[in-house]
């Protein structure tokens, strides 16, 4: 993985950042997400910086033989994904991936950000699950090109199949930075039954403004309340204790259309 720093340490430097407001980071879609960072936070976001650069340089994903598993050229695809060390986002925007114009993989965190889980989390643990999580959507975006379309514009069938499929994947392997042989997966059958018997409803919903509210609560709100992500994160932990990784590996292989309806 490459960090780059230069925006982080403009403002470590007291430098003005204003002039990086026009970059991809700041600039999604139609909005732009830049704010003036507040000036007196250097010490604090110094120290974020070093723990979270302590913690990349050592890097491995939880569940590596996962990633191992499903992608053949893993360890290549992680080395080229630059991680972008920031200031200067709105909030909520404290971890996110975007491409930039020739089409890599940036995955952006801005450490003022940050700020709000010093002291209440240990960062290192914070950072291991976040890059866990966000890089293997990345690795399903290349292998599955057409996935996140189908997540923002597909059908209401496509959107359910490939949110449950992505993010199933993706919560599987960041699950509470466990790897899968160490879960009580069998704590989670009350949020299984709950969420497949939504995911049945969503699945026979034909009005299209219920249907894009079960969008919405599929991959929005609580954890645990998020519908798909746990449909399909359990789904394949139940599949994973009955086959091992081949089957993970057959069930990723078979894609992701038709996985919303496998998953109940």
């Amino acid at each position: 993985m490459i960090i780059n720093t230069e925006i982080v340490d403009a403002y470590l430097n007291g430098e003005d950042i204003n002039p990086y407001a026009s970059m991809f980071i700041y600039n999604q879609g139609d909005r732009n997400i830049f704010q003036g960072p507040k000036k007196d936070k250097v010490e604090v976001v110094s120290n974020i910086k070093d723990e979270i650069i302590n913690h990349v340089k050592d890097f491995v994903p939880t569940n590596k033989r996962i990633w191992d598993t499903l992608f053949k050229d893993c360890q290549n695809d992680l080395d080229d994904i630059i991680l972008d060390l920031v200031v200067g986002c709105k909030e909520l925007n404290d971890a996110f991936v975007l491409k930039d114009l020739n089409g890599r993989h940036h995955m952006i965190f801005d450490l003022l950000c940050w700020e709000k889980y010093v002291g209440k989390i240990s960062l290192s643990k914070l950072s291991q699950n976040l890059l866990t999580h966000e890089l293997f959507h990345v690795l399903i975006g290349k292998y599955y090109t057409d996935i996140e379309k189908s997540e923002q514009f597909g059908n209401y069938i496509d959107k359910l199949d490939a949110i449950s499929f992505n993010e199933g994947f993706a919560h599987l392997v960041s699950y509470n930075q466990q790897e899968i042989n160490s879960v009580e997966w069998e704590k989670l059958e009350d949020i299984y039954i709950q969420s497949i018997n939504k995911m049945k409803l969503a699945l026979m919903e034909t009005n299209p403004q219920s249907q894009e509210q079960y969008i919405y609560e599929a991959n929005f709100g609580n954890c645990y309340d998020k519908y798909a992500c746990m449909c399909g994160m359990i789904y394949l932990a139940k599949e994973w204790q009955l086959g091992g990784y081949a089957r993970l590996k057959e069930l990723f292989d078979q894609g992701y259309h038709g996985f919303a309806r496998k998953c109940i």
